[in-house]
């Protein structure tokens, strides 16, 4: 079910991406977010081992497709953003902590460099996605009781579906 739900996914981005330089980043995205959302939804984590191949292969992507089109200061801003998500979310982390775990954090840090890539604007819509989805899910769990008010919500599938979204939009 996975492959194909992956599969799916990536007919549907290439289709929005056709032709966009973009296209093999987004791919990308997705399929790495496909594997931290499983993990997250089973066990709870964000192996920082995907994340970081998440946000490395989206450097070499983007990186390409900037010298490719002559766009660095897209480049530059997608960095930028991911790196101030980042610092955002550990301080959000240690402030708020154990709420946010250390896996949320470097996957925000993650997306946003796809996002950032596009524009502040998209950033900004991407996590207002995963907060709305994030507290959507929230509150349909506690209310047919799959999970308690203390316990820990799997924030992946939220924040990469909030980033998807964001970015599939025209």
């Amino acid at each position: 079910m996975t492959t194909s739900v992956l599969c799916a996914l990536l007919v549907l981005l290439t289709y929005r991406f056709e032709g966009s330089p973009l296209l093999p980043a987004v791919c990308w995205l997705a399929i790495t977010g496909t594997q931290l959302v499983l993990i997250d939804l089973t066990c709870r984590r964000l192996p920082h081992v995907i994340t970081g191949a998440m946000l490395l292969g989206g450097l070499v992507l983007l990186g390409h497709a900037a010298l490719r089109i002559g766009e660095t200061g897209a480049l530059l801003r997608a960095v930028t953003v991911s790196g101030v998500l980042f610092v955002a979310m550990l301080v959000a982390a240690v402030l708020v902590a154990p709420r946010i775990g250390g896996g949320d954090v470097a996957l925000v840090g993650a997306v946003g460099l796809y996002l950032g890539w596009v524009n502040w604007p998209r950033v900004v819509l991407g996590l207002l996605v995963a907060l709305v989805l994030a507290g959507v899910t929230a509150t349909v769990l506690l209310a047919v009781r799959r999970i308690g008010s203390g316990e820990r919500l799997a924030m992946g599938p939220a924040i990469v579906g909030g980033a998807l979204m964001a970015l599939s939009l025209p």
